[in-house]
C-alpha cells in the first residue's frame, strides 16, 4: 500500500472510531439527561471559562469550541436557556457579547455527566478493541504508549 493510501486508510479508521464513540456518548447523554453531545459540550466550555479572558462570551468563540456555525450555536444557546441550564444577558461593555451563566441544574448535569461520558468512552473503546478496530488508534485513546493525550 502506498504512503498516501495508508494515510487515507488510517484517516478512515479514525473517522469510524470517532463516529462510533460519538454515537455512544450521544445516546447516553440523550437517555440520561435529554441533551445532545453539542449541548453538553457547550456546558463544558462555559464551565471551563473558555469564553474570553474578560469573562464574557462571543458566540463565535463558543461556536468554534463546539464545532457549530454561529446560527446553530445561537439556537443551541436558546435551547439551553429554555431548559433552565443557562441564563443570558446582554453584556454592558459590548453589545456583540453575551454574559452566560450556568445554573445549578447545569452544574449538577456536568457533575453527573462527566463520569458518565468517561465510562461510555471507555466501554466503547473496549467494544471496538474486541471487534478488531485499529489497535494503534485505540492505544492512543487509552494512552497505553505515553504518546496520547493525558488520561483523565
Amino acid at each position: 500500500m502506498s504512503r498516501g493510501s495508508t494515510l487515507i486508510a488510517r484517516w478512515r479508521a479514525l473517522d469510524r472510531l470517532h463516529g462510533r464513540i460519538e454515537n455512544a456518548v450521544e445516546r447516553r447523554l440523550h437517555e440520561d439527561f435529554g441533551l445532545s453531545l453539542r449541548e453538553f459540550q457547550a456546558l463544558t466550555v462555559l464551565q471551563a471559562g473558555t469564553a474570553t479572558a474578560h469573562g464574557w462570551l462571543y458566540l463565535q468563540d463558543l461556536a468554534a469550541e463546539i464545532g457549530l456555525s454561529q446560527s446553530a450555536t445561537s439556537r443551541l444557546v436558546a435551547r439551553l436557556e429554555t431548559r433552565a441550564l443557562i441564563t443570558t444577558s446582554s453584556a454592558a461593555h459590548d453589545r456583540r457579547s453575551v454574559d452566560v451563566h450556568l445554573t445549578p441544574v447545569a452544574r449538577e448535569t456536568l457533575r453527573r455527566g462527566t463520569p458518565l461520558i468517561h465510562e461510555t468512552v471507555r466501554h466503547t473503546v473496549e467494544v471496538l478493541a474486541d471487534e478488531g478496530a485499529d489497535q494503534v488508534l485505540l492505544r492512543y485513546l487509552r494512552n497505553d504508549d505515553g504518546d496520547g493525550p493525558p488520561a483523565g
